[in-house]
């Protein structure tokens, strides 16, 4: 027996025991950058543990958006969504033999980048122009959770409050490239600025502050 047929006997499995114990989840698959779920592929029977055993036994707790899946994973890939009774769900990894990692999602973003203008004059100075901002990513749900490192206003006052650090994660499929300096607007109207974002197999994973009006 080789590894693909074991494989294939472990999704079998999960399928039998989702059937069983798990929830209804709508499956989508993002196409398009500015319209991530319009694409529903189907559903499927889904049940979600704390820990990769499948055992049910404790919680998710504070600060960590990290799910194992129960499911018929021969109908999902790396960066679909899950949408269900428990919430909104991105298909982070699928590793072979390995319980499948999804990311619970709280937040729906935009991502805006504003281009550099050119430079003028001595020195070779160029800013841009917040009000050039272009959308590169419309309407995805994302993890965002207090985290990273904060900012200093930059006042010097004694009272003065530091732009405070959160944790980002975005889908393997999102394709376009996130840079620093991006712009990351959330569904309650908070603003984010890029400090740096890694992409790595389970997708993005960003460090931002939020932005003071």
């Amino acid at each position: 027996m080789d590894g693909a047929t074991i494989q294939n006997r472990v999704y079998f499995g999960y399928a039998k025991a989702a059937q069983r114990i798990g929830l209804a989840y709508d499956l989508y698959r993002p196409l398009s950058p500015t319209a991530p779920m319009a694409n529903k592929v189907g559903t499927l029977m889904a049940a979600l543990d704390s820990g990769p055993g499948y055992q049910f036994k404790a919680p998710n707790e504070y600060g960590d958006p990290t799910w194992f899946a129960l499911i018929n994973d021969a109908t999902t890939q790396p960066g679909d969504y899950l949408v269900g009774p428990g919430g909104t769900y991105f298909v982070a990894g699928k590793q072979f033999l390995l319980p499948v990692i999804v990311v619970e999602c709280n937040r729906i973003v935009h991502l805006s980048r504003i281009p550099a203008q050119a430079a003028v004059g001595v020195g070779a100075y160029s800013t841009g122009a917040p009000a050039a901002a272009a959308d590169v990513l419309t309407g995805w749900p994302a993890s965002i959770l207090l985290g990273g490192r904060g900012e200093s206003t930059g006042t010097g006052l004694p009272s003065a409050s530091k732009n405070v650090g959160w944790k980002i994660l975005l889908p393997p499929s999102v394709t376009q490239t996130v840079n620093a300096g991006d712009l990351i607007i959330d569904d309650l109207q908070r603003r984010y600025v890029v400090q740096g974002a890694e992409y790595t197999d389970l997708g993005w994973r960003i460090s931002a502050v939020e932005e003071h009006a």
